[in-house]
């Protein structure tokens, strides 16, 4: 490896680590997947404990009739319901009526025509919080599939959390995916998973904490390595300001 092709190399690998990413190294016929971190130790929560939800309450987005994504209806502090789903899953400074549908059933849970709060912009390398949809009901839904935001805004890094796809199981049926929190900044948080699946279109699902019950993020983007799945969110805290402003 030459000077040159050296420097290139580590120019790379401190932008993957810099925009959070893990960073996979081919030179000649050798791969070498760099060792992730330890995760953190459990964290102290100091919130109460709660119950995770016993029914569906991730759905998939239909625009159109057409999968997009994946949402959840969410109760704000003031008591307002809101849809959430992601701003990547629409197109930048787009919205189109569209609908939450109980996957593999067929039931419409929700349909939305008016944003709630201004329209979120797809996310970046360097920012999660950022890509939100933010929708009000057309009519009241069951109050049975609405989640409730975690009070701390936020999930704690080590604290195991479980991400409910909206995609479902594929028989009509709730399918959760369990990890745990790696990181959590300014930009989003960070969840390591435990077991490598394919999170196309879940998008827009909630992660939910373990302890609490309540929703700490919104799914917005995936960083993948061999053997290893990492799941990017959107707070909630940052979602409820968004929603406040």
């Amino acid at each position: 490896m030459t000077g040159k092709t050296l420097a290139r190399v580590i120019i790379a690998v401190l932008a993957g680590v810099a925009l959070g990413g893990t960073v996979v190294l081919a030179i000649g016929p050798r791969i070498f997947v760099p060792s992730l971190p330890p995760l953190p130790p459990p964290p102290t929560i100091t919130a109460p404990r709660g119950e995770l939800p016993a029914g569906i309450v991730a759905f998939e987005e239909r625009v159109g009739g057409s999968l997009a994504g994946s949402g959840f209806l969410l109760e704000l502090p003031n008591g307002d319901v809101v849809g959430v789903t992601t701003a990547h899953s629409l197109g930048e400074g787009h919205f189109a009526p569209l609908s939450f549908v109980a996957a593999g059933r067929g039931d419409v849970v929700a349909t939305f025509r008016t944003l709630y709060a201004p329209l979120g912009r797809p996310q970046t390398d360097s920012n999660l919080t950022i890509d939100y949809v933010l929708m009000k009901p057309d009519t009241p839904p069951d109050p049975s599939i609405i989640l409730r935001p975690d009070s701390r805004g936020k999930p704690q890094p080590g604290e195991r959390v479980s991400l409910h796809s909206g995609l479902g199981d594929g028989k009509g049926g709730q399918r959760i995916l369990h990890g745990t929190v790696e990181r959590v900044d300014a930009t989003g948080a960070w969840a390591r998973m435990d077991d490598v699946f394919d999170p196309g279109l879940m998008s827009g699902s909630p992660m939910i904490s373990q302890h609490t019950g309540r929703v700490v993020g919104s799914v917005i983007v995936m960083s993948w390595v061999p053997g290893t799945l990492r799941i990017g969110i959107n707070p909630i805290g940052e979602i409820v300001r968004a929603a406040q402003r």
